[in-house]
């Protein structure tokens, strides 16, 4: 059974409060790969955290297309059919949303997987391009027509995007000071970027604490909060246009979680956990994930 302080409404759950609640230093499990345990550290002035690497590890190790989700081609299970069911209406939304802020429709996807979204927003009028490191997800990018690199250098030298997104791919770049002089360098004068990232001082990011499937070590290098993404972006010259919700991340995190957990009946205590996690965020607009629209200042 749920622990009743979960449902009292007089705990603080702000996303202030929540941010003084962070641990500086946790040890996280890789469920997904390899097993191993890794330190995730945080940085209060800066607001966000960092996975602790061996600067020699081959990161590409813990990344089997069979087992992450942007890479995966088929579908055997009834999760992984409700999975690919919200991914096609989270593309509708993504679309929206890119239409109603941003001008421009020259497009680059950054870790754009096996390439659904930049395929949609294709069809939809834009010019797109996508960078993808992995060689299997990248050929089923290039197998739908998609004009695919596998990482920014590669991009001819003058070329420039209007808007550059990174659907959960922020959080996987080492060397972020290079990426974004890169990223400035490719956006057109007064371009877009959109950055959707999990935020580490949500609810669900702090009930399930080192469990918290979406930190997912060492493939996520970094853990930002809302306020520690804006003040970053901020840095490299970039003002937040706006900010959205992706309401089924906690959903499908939290379930997740609990299976890491070991609980019981996980899908239904990770749905109604989730469910809870949004209602929160109503009122502290910090979703367990977020869609960040920010622009290029002159």
């Amino acid at each position: 059974m749920f622990s009743w302080s979960l449902w009292d409404v007089n705990q603080n759950v702000s996303r202030e409060t929540s941010m003084k609640t962070i641990q500086k230093k946790i040890t996280v499990k890789d469920h997904l790969v390899s097993g191993e345990s890794f330190e995730i550290l945080w940085d209060s002035e800066k607001a966000y955290a960092q996975t602790k690497v061996n600067p020699n590890i081959n990161l590409d190790q813990y990344y089997p297309p069979e087992n992450y989700a942007s890479h995966v081609t088929k579908r055997t299970n009834p999760i992984a059919f409700i999975y690919s069911f919200v991914k096609s209406f989270m593309l509708q939304y993504k679309t929206r949303l890119i239409k109603s802020n941003c001008k421009g429709n020259s497009l680059l996807d950054i870790g754009g997987g096996i390439g659904s979204f930049a395929a949609h927003i294709k069809k939809k009028g834009f010019k797109v391009a996508v960078v993808e490191p992995n060689l299997k997800a990248k050929q089923f990018c290039e197998s739908k027509g998609l004009s695919c690199f596998s990482k920014m250098d590669e991009i001819e030298e003058h070329t420039k995007f209007s808007i550059v997104t990174l659907w959960h791919a922020l959080e996987h770049i080492a060397d972020q000071e290079a990426f974004f002089k890169k990223l400035s360098e490719l956006l057109t004068y007064n371009g877009y970027v959109i950055i959707a990232v999990p935020s580490y001082s949500s609810y669900d990011a702090q009930y399930y604490a080192e469990n918290w499937a979406a930190l997912d070590v060492p493939r996520h290098l970094w853990h930002f909060t809302p306020e520690g993404l804006i003040n970053k972006l901020k840095a490299y010259n970039f003002s937040l246009v706006k900010q959205s919700p992706l309401w089924f991340d906690a959903l499908y995190i939290s379930y997740l979680s609990e299976k890491y957990r070991g609980s019981k009946m996980p899908f239904i205590r990770g749905i109604l956990i989730g469910i809870f996690s949004n209602t929160v965020a109503l009122f502290s607009n910090n979703y367990s994930s977020n869609i960040f629209v920010f622009k290029k200042m002159s």
